[in-house]
């Protein structure tokens, strides 16, 4: 254990296609994102976290329980958080939060947390902001690189290894959304409903896995449509919004390869597929509903 300051970084992710089934068992696609969350630690009058993305009380009790997992006292620890990623954006804000501040006090108890660990005390982590969570945002925050994703326990985790990078535009919304909110909504139509939904899950399935393939294939057309056949599902689950729905329009209008929302939806942010020929259209097009845009490559990892 150590008196100097130590620190512990973890990636944003970005679900390409699944969201919202992976809660009911299905598969999902996800990646972690280059822009991060670094949480430093410090000896203080603790538990406390200076932080602009969890500035409530769920802060405290983060670090309090991420000390107790690496066997740290709460009391004696302040931790401070930097951030890239914007939060309330599905971009995963808070479990990167989760990991960071994790990998930090673990470095500070001296301790180095193999993967499956990191992964599991990420999503009872990320349980303090998100209830009970799939667990698929503190897996991208842990792993960095793309993988397909079975809720379960364990999780199922499969590594995906890109034929071809992943040129993304982000459209960051202009203002947050609530995941607990899209999540409980869903949850309540598929109650009313189960055997309606249960055949839109599976058709997502079917969708995610052919967009796995796609990506091993690093064919960005079939890709593009696996992207927009989701957004299309994800529309009648209830999970999007006309917000949404314009900015995913703009993106294709532009010559996107395929749009859709990422992450809980109803809001947020969305992404699209370019390739060379688009891109500066479809930054422009996103720009101008609304969106911020945000340019990002998914590659393989040296």
């Amino acid at each position: 254990m150590t008196d100097a300051p130590a620190r512990g970084r973890a990636g944003g992710k970005v679900i390409l296609l699944g969201e919202h089934v992976v809660v009911y068992g299905r598969p999902a696609v996800a990646s972690g994102l280059p822009i991060g969350l670094e949480a430093e630690v410090v000896r203080g009058a603790g538990p406390a976290l200076a932080s602009d993305v969890a500035a409530d009380a769920r802060g405290i009790d983060l670090v309090a329980a991420a000390a107790r997992l690496v066997g740290l006292e709460p009391a004696d620890w302040v931790v401070r958080i930097r951030s890239e990623i914007p939060p309330g954006q599905g971009l995963g804000s808070s479990a990167a939060l989760c990991v960071a501040v994790l990998r930090a006090l673990a470095s500070a108890a001296g301790r180095v947390l193999g993967t499956p660990e990191e992964i599991a005390h990420g999503r009872t982590l990320e349980g303090i902001f998100h209830g009970t969570p799939s667990g698929i945002d503190p897996a991208a925050a842990t792993m960095a690189s793309a993988f397909r994703f079975v809720r379960g326990e364990p999780p199922a985790i499969e590594a995906v290894v890109l034929g071809a990078p992943v040129p993304l535009v982000i459209g960051l919304g202009a203002t947050a959304r609530s995941t607990g909110a899209a999540v409980g909504g869903l949850r309540e139509r598929w109650q009313a409903d189960p055997a309606r939904h249960e055949v839109l899950f599976d058709a997502v399935a079917v969708v995610v896995d052919e967009g796995v393939q796609a990506l091993r294939r690093g064919d960005l057309v079939a890709l593009g449509r696996a992207f927009d056949r989701n957004q299309t599902l994800l529309a009648e689950l209830g999970v999007s919004s006309p917000d949404v729905e314009r900015r995913v329009a703009s993106a294709r209008l532009a010559g996107a390869l395929g749009a859709k929302l990422t992450g809980g939806g109803a809001g947020g942010a969305v992404i699209a597929l370019v390739d060379a020929s688009c891109r500066a259209a479809v930054v422009r097009a996103l720009a101008g509903s609304g969106s911020r845009p945000l340019e990002l490559v998914l590659r393989e990892r040296p």
